[in-house]
């Protein structure tokens, strides 16, 4: 068995069997049928050569991303279905795994935009649909395994999405915390450009409110007993603050609105910026993954939802509030 047998040729899209003519490129590893390099003329495989990568490394951590199994006689790491190693013919222990007990499905009916209805149960993540429908380039099949979660709302919002070409909805979680929405859907440069807005957008309303708690004499005295002359530093950031008080009142409406507006356009954008974004990974996935096996498997791992992502993102947020105080801290010290 050849260590290329399973993986996908970049040219023709084919996968290689045990058979095949394999020429690989002297450059950056990767494989190629003889016969498409020979037409080809070249490695089409470019960003290799520009990173100074090669194929097998980066299939190497594909397979490692999925659990796979690695040799015990040449480390060579398998897909984790691999009875066998690929490489040198190593029998492979075959991993136990719990026999999920399937659940009683429950069947319904869902009224489309469009006036037709679907009839699907829970346990079908493609909500009555083929696998392999076209999802505006993307196979059904592909998009669903991504989404994973809540497929049943999502998967005929994307139809509509498809079909009528709108891009209008209601996401009423990106109304009240939209980059943890985005942080949760695993869309990390949504969730922190998000923080980055609404942060900014607070800015006037946090220094307002340092200014009226820094008025109070109690909290002053304090302050003086605790640093002493250092306490010195709380004045002038008090005065500060005080001679651009009406700079703040000034832009605390402005960016007031700016912050409610930004959530109503992310309420009613926030799926179809979902469905792009599933498209847009589900679509590198299809070019990465040599196989079906490893496709359904990075599908798995890249797609879904994470819930520890809205504490990263609640601490990114927090983190960039604190900043501001300190480096205004910084200024008067």
């Amino acid at each position: 068995m050849s260590k290329y047998t399973g993986s996908q040729c970049m040219i023709c899209r084919g996968t290689f069997t045990d058979e095949d003519d394999v020429v690989v490129c002297p450059d950056c590893g990767t494989p190629y049928h003889r016969a498409c390099w020979q037409q080809a003329g070249r490695c089409v495989n470019e960003g290799l050569h520009h990173s100074g990568g090669s194929w097998a490394a980066d299939q190497e951590k594909i397979r490692l991303r999925i659990g796979g199994k690695v040799c015990p006689k040449c480390q060579f790491v398998n897909m984790p279905d691999a009875a066998a190693c690929t490489n040198c013919g190593e029998p492979l222990r075959e991993e136990d795994t719990p026999q999920q007990q399937d659940a009683p499905a429950q069947g319904f009916r869902v009224q489309l935009p469009d006036g037709q209805s679907i009839y699907f149960n829970s346990a079908d993540p493609c909500c009555g649909m083929s696998p392999d429908d076209d999802m505006a380039g993307e196979r059904l099949g592909d998009v669903a395994g991504f989404v994973r979660s809540n497929t049943l709302y999502y998967i005929p919002l994307f139809k509509r999405f498809r079909d009528t070409g709108r891009k209008l909805s209601l996401n009423l979680s990106c109304v009240i915390f939209p980059h943890l929405y985005f942080a949760y859907r695993k869309m990390w440069p949504m969730a922190l450009l998000t923080v980055l807005i609404l942060n900014l957008c607070s800015v006037p309303s946090l220094m307002l409110g340092m200014l009226s708690t820094l008025s109070t004499p109690d909290l002053m005295e304090q302050l003086a007993s605790l640093y002493g002359t250092d306490a010195a530093m709380f004045d002038g950031l008090k005065d500060f603050l005080a001679a651009n008080e009406q700079v703040f009142q000034s832009l605390y409406v402005p960016l007031f609105l700016v912050n409610v507006a930004v959530r109503l356009l992310l309420c009613i954008f926030g799926n179809h910026l979902y469905f792009r974004h599933v498209l847009r990974k589900v679509g590198r996935i299809r070019q990465t993954a040599p196989t079906p096996a490893t496709r359904q498997a990075l599908l798995r791992a890249e797609g879904g939802t994470n819930v520890w992502n809205i504490l990263g993102c609640l601490g990114i947020s927090y983190a960039l509030s604190c900043g501001i105080y300190m480096v205004l801290f910084f200024v008067f010290l």
